[in-house]
């Protein structure tokens, strides 16, 4: 056994995205998979959302002396994180391949709501990234 076989060879995560009731591939119009490219957690843009989110609750709550998460948060938290670890995509949406960017991302996974599901079971799954 070697221990570098146990580390993850990239710090993405390419998610070919697919169709929500029929499971099947979706296409441009190129005839390319559409895809989006996530940072997985363990690479350095992940955990630096990741420390970004964490240390913003824990300012709050030291200035509070309490809690206060409400399911709005933790909604538009595990929104945000999806948003910040996009890389880049090659989707089709409203008829064009638009160029990534953080606002797109937003509008995009708020409007096209199943997406965020894939892309996070994607990027979950990516822990399992051993080699045989």
């Amino acid at each position: 056994m070697d221990l570098m076989d146990l580390t993850p060879s990239s710090d993405t995560v390419e998610v070919t995205l697919f169709h929500p009731n029929t499971l099947e591939t979706l296409a441009n119009d190129d005839g390319s998979d559409m895809t989006v490219t996530m940072y997985a957690p363990h690479s350095k843009e992940y955990k630096e959302v990741m420390h970004e989110q964490t240390n913003r609750r824990l300012k709050a709550t030291q200035a509070k002396k309490k809690i206060e998460f409400t399911s709005q948060d933790l909604e538009q938290s595990t929104l945000d994180l999806l948003v910040k670890t996009t890389k880049d995509w090659n989707i089709t949406f409203s008829g064009e391949q638009p160029k990534f960017t953080q606002a797109a991302a937003k509008e995009i996974y708020t409007k096209v709501f199943w997406l965020r599901e894939q892309l996070e079971e994607a990027v979950n799954n990516s822990l399992d990234f051993t080699k045989g």
